[in-house]
């Protein structure tokens, strides 16, 4: 009792809960392994926060959280997880080749250029737009 009132069991089955957060999520969901991270857990609200790299990865971890929060309960004895808080996908490293594989330009979005339009994407006056699929011709 004197360890329930002072805080002592609590961190310990906090501290459990993520540093077996691997083999929980091998148990509820293998294919998210290496793609999400346990980054906190609060014993007192029983809620567990995790880290996806992805937001693809977020949007399964919520659709499993039902299973994942059983997988913990049962993984870790006196865990009492009763929440899972999905955080938002850690940013992309700069080094990395998805942030060299970004094909949008650091100046805005991308404007169609061509013979019939000015720098800016504009048809000249006089000119309308020809349906998708046609060239603009005078009219």
């Amino acid at each position: 009792m004197m360890m329930t009132e002072r805080g002592m069991v609590a961190p310990a089955a906090g501290g459990s809960v993520l540093a077996q957060f691997d083999d929980i999520l091998a148990a509820a969901a293998p294919e998210l392994a290496g793609h999400v991270q346990a980054v906190g857990f609060d014993a007192d609200t029983g809620r567990l926060d995790v880290a996806p790299d992805a937001p693809a990865y977020g949007t399964k971890l919520r659709w499993i959280a039902p299973k994942l929060i059983a997988a913990a309960n049962g993984k870790v004895q006196g865990a009492n997880v009763r929440a899972l808080h999905v955080l938002a996908p850690a940013p992309v490293k700069a080094g990395s080749a998805t942030a060299a594989a970004d094909p949008a330009p650091a100046d805005g979005p991308a404007r169609r250029v061509g013979a019939a339009t000015d720098p800016a994407g504009r048809l000249p006056p006089g000119r309308r737009s020809a349906p998708p699929g046609r060239a603009n011709v005078p009219g």
